[in-house]
Parts: C-alpha cells; sequence; structure tokens
C-alpha cells in the first residue's frame, strides 16, 4: 500500500512538473512572439504603410510621408502615418480614393411616444480637427484626421486600427 501511494504521489509531482514547464513555454513563446518583430523589422513604415493600405490608404505621387509609428500588441496593434499633401485638392482627393467619409453620430429619436426619426450630429462642423473614417467588416479602422489650424491642414494624420 505505502508503495501505490508513493507512486501516486510521484505522478502528482509529475503532472504539476509538465503544467509548469508547459506554461513557462508558453509565456516564451507569447514574450518572443512580440519581441522578435520589434528586433528584425526596424522600419515601423513598412507595417503601419502596409496595413493602412490594407484598409483602404491610397497615397499619390503629391502625397509625402513624414514619419510612421507601429505598435504591435496582442491582440490588437495599430500604426499611425504622417502624411503631407501638396495642397487641399490633393488632400481631398487622398480622402476621397481612400473611402473614408465624416465622422458622424446618428441615433433615433421619438417624441412623445411617436415614429422614431434620425438625428445626425456632425463634430467636424464643432471643432477645428476634421475626422475622416472607413470601418473594415472584420472591425478594423482606418480613421484619417486633420487640423485645419495646423499647416493649414495639409498634414494628415493617418491612423490603422486593429481591432
Amino acid at each position: 500500500m505505502p508503495d501505490r501511494l508513493k507512486t501516486r504521489g510521484s505522478e502528482v509531482r509529475n503532472v504539476w512538473l509538465w503544467l509548469t514547464c508547459g506554461a513557462i513555454a508558453f509565456a516564451l513563446l507569447l514574450t518572443g512572439m512580440s519581441t522578435i518583430p520589434r528586433v528584425f523589422h526596424n522600419d515601423p513604415c513598412d507595417s503601419a504603410l502596409a496595413f493602412a493600405s490594407e484598409l483602404g490608404l491610397h497615397l499619390s505621387g503629391d502625397d509625402n510621408v513624414v514619419s510612421c509609428e507601429w505598435h504591435s500588441s496582442f491582440p490588437d496593434s495599430s500604426g499611425t502615418v504622417m502624411v503631407r499633401t501638396a495642397s487641399h485638392a490633393t488632400r481631398d482627393a487622398l480622402l476621397e480614393r481612400s473611402g473614408v467619409s465624416e465622422e458622424l453620430y446618428r441615433w433615433n429619436v421619438s417624441i412623445d411616444d411617436g415614429p422614431f426619426r434620425e438625428e445626425v450630429r456632425r463634430p467636424n462642423l464643432e471643432r477645428s480637427e476634421q475626422v475622416y473614417i472607413a470601418t473594415a467588416p472584420n472591425g478594423h479602422q482606418l480613421r484619417i484626421s486633420y487640423d485645419e489650424h495646423a499647416e493649414s491642414g495639409l498634414l494628415l494624420t493617418v491612423r490603422a486600427i486593429q481591432v
């Protein structure tokens, strides 16, 4: 009987040892997945521009990329690209090519339990920062904004957000 107890205790220790080793290996794998791309992938523009392009950003020869940032995290990542356009016309063309539309807030309102009607709020009319958004079917979002008071509205902030 004591030999069976020793064997059973040994089996329990072995199971805990394997579970602990498995948890450590999983933690190392997650750490490696977030660290290795940062070490070997030095240019954030490669990731940020590629992801923004997947979401619909279309730059032309008149658009200059000023800077890029890429934030890789689990489960979501995001990139920011600063783009300078040559004129208001090229800025408007970039917005149109990229398929973004003005940020709007919509909701339905019923007065005195009557029929519903849609109300729309357009925040771009209330602020100097103009925001345009496109949302992909998978929830990822392309967000392009600019401030009329910063470089005459020719410097755009493009955010590609993975959700």
